[in-house]
């Protein structure tokens, strides 16, 4: 039996080792074979998870070597970094240029960091979602986006174009969702080897939802056909829905992202009449785009209230969007509540 430090693990009735498991490395080296653009997809995919072993490692430390939540900047949009923001930020970009990529567009940097000359992907990411949350034991993530390097602008292409997508969860496991474009697959990291195993493929979401996630707080803020969607969501079997719907809001889009893709639900994030909330606040290219893909391969709809995410063309590397994300059924049931007049 392996040790954690001085404790040895709960083993659980039933509880097996998965030797049968496939590494999401060994599945990526298959799936990539010789193509020249699915080892570039392959290798920063990898470089991602190795990056996420790391920053694992120092989120469970907390506190212990020095404060991850201490402030020490803030980014191009005037959001406060925190020690953890900027060295989860150094080290991907670190690894992905290592790995190959022509560039890499993080949320802790104005313009795209420059890599390999010849480079096939040009890679998107968040290295910490959430990080707000930092010290606090609710969710983390790592969200990231993979795309042909083949134009001028590569990160101001459409989702549609995306050729890879996942996200890292940081919470009482640490879990991969991931997609080539061949479905949803996920995984979770062993502490004791230091491998992702894969725990699940061809992920999908229900047809049918009964859980909201949105932040309550901004229902005075929203549209009146948004806010009679969550009225009528609220007032359950007693009013248009006709069932009862249950309410999350984790405060992380992996966080919430990670609950739907297991659990099914629906999430929103749009446009409302706050200063700055035009567009809503989530970022296109390295949030919205990711969700979309993996919501699209699970068999659920990602838009920005009334577009499809995936269509968008993105004019500015951070630019903002509004997102609805989740089981596609519900997607288009909030559609037409949004698509009603503002006031």
């Amino acid at each position: 039996m392996t040790m954690v430090g001085n404790f040895a693990p709960l083993v659980l009735a039933g509880d097996n080792d998965r030797v049968d498991a496939q590494a999401a490395g060994e599945y990526l080296d298959t799936w990539a074979g010789q193509d020249g653009l699915r080892l570039a997809t392959s290798n920063v995919i990898k470089a991602i998870l190795a990056g996420s072993g790391r920053l694992a490692g120092r989120i469970a430390r907390g506190s212990l070597p020095g404060d991850p939540g201490k402030l020490v900047g803030v980014n191009s949009d005037s959001d406060q970094q925190k020690s953890i923001d900027v060295g989860s930020h150094n080290l991907f970009v670190e690894l992905l240029i290592a790995a190959g990529a022509a560039s890499v567009l993080s949320e802790e940097a104005d313009l795209p960091v420059k890599g390999k000359a010849d480079g096939l992907v040009a890679v998107a990411i968040d290295p910490l979602d959430g990080s707000g949350n930092v010290g606090l034991g609710a969710p983390l993530g790592t969200i990231f986006s993979i795309f042909p390097a083949d134009t001028a602008e590569p990160f101001l292409q459409p989702g549609n174009r995306q050729l890879a997508a996942g996200y890292v969860s940081f919470g009482n496991s640490i879990d991969l969702a991931f997609s080539v474009g061949e479905g949803v697959l996920f995984a979770t990291l062993d502490p004791v080897s230091g491998i992702f195993q894969i725990t699940r493929k061809n992920v999908t979401l229900p047809e049918r939802t009964s859980d909201l996630a949105y932040n309550a707080s901004v229902y005075r803020h929203l549209s009146a056909g948004m806010k009679a969607y969550v009225d009528d969501c609220y007032n359950g079997k007693d009013g248009p829905r006709g069932r009862n719907f249950n309410m999350r809001w984790l405060g992380a889009a992996v966080g919430d992202m990670h609950r739907i893709m297991q659990r099914g639900g629906i999430f929103f994030y749009v446009d409302d009449a706050r200063p700055g909330y035009e567009k809503g606040r989530l970022r296109l290219v390295y949030e919205a785009n990711p969700i979309a893909f993996l919501s699209q391969q699970a068999g659920g709809k990602a838009t920005n209230g009334s577009t499809p995410i995936l269509d968008i063309v993105p004019e500015t590397y951070h630019e903002r969007s509004a997102l609805v994300f989740g089981v596609a059924e519900e997607v288009d049931v909030l559609g037409e509540y949004y698509a009603r007049p503002r006031n």
